[in-house]
């Protein structure tokens, strides 16, 4: 399980519509925060890839339920001494765990290219936190 304290630096916080045609944007502006962060042109690809299952996940599952809720997709970056945490809430109709086997394949991704994967779901939504280690040798 990844811990989120007061002592992370939040870097980034978005709220955009939970609809695909703006994933291409927020994986632009997350790319552009991990290069700064020093992470290498390969972390950023995991980042982006890991990005685009977690919110593509909210766009295609989480408000079918309940068209009253506001559908939109949180997405907070924060960095840490090492390392750099995503995450990515919504506040929808919350997730079987594990998900069924047509539909978890995402996540076996995003487990493959990330250092740590946690996700909380519930009747209120479900939260996603990816987590990137910075590899041993960071650029200045």
């Amino acid at each position: 399980m990844i811990m989120m304290t007061q002592n992370n630096e939040e870097v980034l916080h978005l709220v955009i519509p939970a609809q695909a045609e703006y994933l291409s944007l927020v994986r632009l502006v997350v790319a552009a925060v991990a290069k700064e962060a020093g992470f290498t042109d390969e972390s950023v690809a995991d980042i982006k890839v890991a990005l685009s299952e977690a919110s593509t996940n909210v766009v295609r599952h989480a408000y079918h339920d309940d068209a009253r809720k506001k559908e939109v997709i949180e997405i907070t970056c924060y960095e840490l001494r090492d390392s750099m945490v995503l995450e990515v809430i919504d506040h929808g109709c919350g997730m079987p765990l594990p998900p069924p086997p047509s539909e978890g394949l995402g996540f076996g991704i995003m487990g493959s290219l990330m250092d740590n994967v946690d996700v909380e779901t519930g009747k209120t939504g479900t939260t996603v936190l990816l987590e990137k280690s910075l590899s041993i040798t960071r650029r200045d």
